[in-house]
């Protein structure tokens, strides 16, 4: 048998009392005995307390979690619910601009336009050919900017108005349409032309309005560097194929000039340092009556280069012009191609 509880029947529920001692002193006792320990477990309460808090304080404090205030009610955005019943129609994508053509030198001189049309040229992409079919529609697009660029006896800093240039050329005795035969400028030549029309007011025709619209297809295809818009006619009346031809290399040799860095350093050096002075001023008295501003030794030096190494044909230069002999002429040429090459090849090559 195992140990347990007694039976129910032998449990004695009567209270015995120790000897001496009377209820009263019984209740008395207990009551103490109860205070004794309340007291004890308030004492034992307070130093768990103490010791909990110590152990605590010595602890970092963990950071408060900020709490991100609620906008105001006022400034909420408005609830967009979808499909929205006032939305826009999508914007139609724009045409893309058309790619001016990549052709040779040689398809661009045997090219016939219609209207004036944008080229651009294979061997240096930096080059953009402005074709006209005749000089009375070059003139009319490009005599202004020429005024503004490179000739004599007309303002920098300013856009001649139509009548101040009809005036500039019965002056000269010179006609608009053979102001120039070909035309060569920096990009930077003609965005600066631009922007001067537009600070002064100067009215645009509608040739040089096409003008403005060639410079930003040529920025289109060619966003960084300089560029070069130069011009030829097609053959007719004054102009014949050999000077279409020759005109072309001209201006593809002032294009070359403006957008290959090395190059231009080196003619410019050439034309400084290399030049004896009674050359350079040879070359001053020529282009004066070509009616270039030769106060521009940059102008100077590029046609320079442009006449002596990119115009075959004797009508348009001769080395006597610029009151050069042959052997001085052909030294200078040596020169100059002594540092004009581009990706390799001369600039002018021998079977041009």
């Amino acid at each position: 048998m195992t140990r347990g509880r007694r039976p129910v029947e032998e449990a004695d529920a009567t209270i015995r009392l120790p000897p001496g001692m009377d209820l009263s002193m019984l209740r008395r006792r207990r009551r103490r005995n109860s205070a004794l320990g309340w007291g004890a477990a308030t004492v034992g309460l307070a130093l768990a307390l103490g010791l909990g808090g110590f152990l605590y304080l010595g602890r970092e404090a963990p950071a408060p979690v900020p709490v991100a205030a609620a906008p105001p009610v006022a400034d909420a955005p408005p609830v967009l619910r979808l499909p929205l019943d006032h939305a826009p129609p999508p914007r139609a994508a724009g045409a893309p601009r058309a790619a001016p053509p990549l052709l040779r030198e040689a398809e661009i001189a045997a090219h016939r336009p219609q209207r004036p049309t944008l080229l651009r040229l294979v061997e240096n992409p930096r080059i953009f050919v402005l074709d006209f079919p005749d000089l009375a529609s070059q003139g009319a697009a490009l005599n202004r900017i020429a005024a503004l660029v490179e000739k004599a006896a007309t303002p920098r800093d300013r856009v001649l108005t139509e009548a101040e240039l009809a005036a500039v050329l019965a002056r000269s005795g010179e006609r608009a349409d053979s102001y120039y035969y070909g035309h060569d400028y920096r990009g930077a030549d003609l965005a600066r032309f631009f922007a001067l029309a537009a600070r002064d007011g100067i009215a645009l025709n509608a040739s040089e309005q096409w003008v403005a619209g060639q410079l930003a297809a040529a920025r289109h295809a060619e966003p960084s560097g300089e560029i070069a818009l130069i011009s030829i006619v097609a053959p007719g009346g004054a102009v014949d194929e050999a000077a279409r031809r020759t005109t072309l290399r001209h201006e593809i040799g002032h294009g070359h000039d403006f957008t290959l860095p090395f190059y231009a350093a080196h003619v410019r050096r050439v034309w400084a340092e290399r030049l004896a002075e009674s050359e350079r001023a040879g070359f001053r008295a020529f282009l004066a009556r070509e009616g270039y501003d030769t106060r521009n030794a940059d102008l100077m030096a590029g046609e320079m280069q442009a006449y002596l190494l990119f115009t075959p044909d004797a009508r348009f230069f001769d080395p006597r012009m610029a009151g050069l002999t042959a052997p001085q002429a052909e030294n200078l040429r040596a020169m100059l191609r002594d540092g004009g090459t581009f990706q390799g090849l001369p600039l002018d090559p021998a079977d041009r």
